[in-house]
């Protein structure tokens, strides 16, 4: 078990790396190029089109599988995907290759995501499921400041195109150690009747699982509303910051300073106060502070105060999404678990990107100042939070009960 702790741990921090340092080349290559830092934004908006896409259809081809082997495809596509980024930024390609490639990636990281997860499920009680995922999620954290610091180090004395070529050394470190992880919880699950399941089959039993349950469903819910502010933030955050700093250079910055804000709440608040607290109260704690922290964004007047707020949202949503997936691994069985996550997030990314679209419409044609839209923001989360607190209720009076699945102990 403490082995594949470490191999896991060590092996996001690979990833994160690569992850973080591609996302920020990504935003600064494509503004270079187009000198819009709203079509810069686009970067953020395609991860939440990838959400979108990916969890209607990889829950059952995530289920089927192995962990090891979804960890391994994960981190090779990613490499050969940042190889092509290479191939595209040192021949001069348009910046909508980018845009293309910066979209693939985004979709192999979240469609293999849930096998990530599961290594909790298969290899610690439940008991210990959020103290663990808060560690695994602080070593992300810790490793996207990395990646955010690097990239803007490396962009900025060497050159993007440089900058490049370090990419795909992140993915490949992450493969070679994930095919190291042993993972004998996993034989707890019974693949041959997972994959004895059509398609649809398996994507049936997963949305009736999912609604069928109580916890799961306050899950759903509640997400749902929570995205609508959250996917507005993220790309309309890009745009406010370029008017406040008159341009994107700071936009790394702002990501570290929510990085930073993340890392403190996963690796401190959440394993000596929350770990042995209810999964709902954690999670409708982190939406409240989410949605004063978006109130509080309009009110920032330059980039030093805008990453301060920055740090306060990123601890919100870094605890929030450590409470999310540790209600997933309590009440949740490890068969399902990916189908679970899956339609859970569907429902919020679906009006995460409507509310994006809107909040382009309204900065690009309407004209709205963003500082105004921030301003109401902030009241989705905290509705969100109002269903997590009912969840919360719920277990106390214990009409919601923990999964009863074998769980690696």
């Amino acid at each position: 078990m403490k082995r594949d702790f470490l191999l896991l741990v060590a092996s996001r921090v690979f990833s994160r790396l690569g992850d973080g340092f591609l996302r920020i080349l990504a935003v600064l290559l494509v503004a270079a190029r187009s000198k819009d830092p709203m079509v810069a934004g686009l970067v953020l908006v395609f991860r939440y089109v990838s959400e979108i896409l990916i969890n209607a259809v990889s829950g059952p081809f995530i289920d089927r599988f192995r962990i090891r082997t979804s960890l391994m495809a994960s981190d090779l596509l990613r490499t050969a995907l940042s190889l092509l980024l290479v191939a595209a930024v040192l021949s001069g390609q348009p910046y909508w290759l980018f845009l293309v490639l910066s979209f693939l990636g985004d979709f192999v990281f979240i469609f293999f995501k849930p096998a990530a997860d599961k290594v909790v499920k298969v290899d610690f009680p439940v008991s210990e499921g959020t103290r663990i995922l808060s560690l695994v999620d602080a070593a992300n954290h810790v490793s996207n400041i990395g990646g955010y610091a690097l990239a803007s180090l490396v962009a900025a004395t060497l050159g993007l195109e440089v900058a490049v070529l370090f990419g795909p050394v992140f993915f490949f470190s992450s493969f070679l150690l994930v095919a190291r992880l042993r993972l004998p919880g996993e034989k707890a699950i019974d693949y041959r009747k997972v994959r004895s399941q059509s398609w649809w089959e398996s994507q049936r039993e997963g949305l009736l699982y999912t609604w069928r349950s109580r916890p799961l469903r306050f899950l759903l819910i509640g997400r749902s509303l929570v995205a609508v502010g959250q996917g507005s933030f993220s790309v309309l955050s890009v745009a406010y910051l370029a008017s406040l700093a008159k341009g994107i250079s700071s936009y790394g910055y702002f990501e570290s300073a929510q990085s930073a804000g993340k890392v403190v709440v996963t690796l401190l608040v959440i394993p000596f106060f929350f770990a042995r607290r209810s999964t709902f109260l954690l999670t409708a704690v982190s939406l409240l502070l989410v949605g004063f922290s978006f109130f509080g964004f309009r009110l920032a007047h330059d980039v030093v105060l805008a990453c301060l707020v920055g740090a306060m949202v990123g601890a919100g949503q870094a605890s929030q999404a450590v409470g999310v997936d540790a209600i997933l691994n309590r009440y949740s069985e490890a068969s399902i678990q990916g189908r679970a996550k899956s339609t859970t997030s569907f429902g919020s990314r679906l009006s995460g990107l409507a509310a994006i679209g809107l909040v382009y419409f309204l900065v690009s044609a309407a004209r709205v100042e963003p500082r105004v839209i921030f301003g109401w923001l902030g009241i989705f989360p905290i509705i969100g939070a109002l269903v997590f607190f009912l969840g919360w209720m719920a277990e106390r009076s214990g009409k919601v009960g923990v999964s009863e699945v074998t769980d690696g102990t």
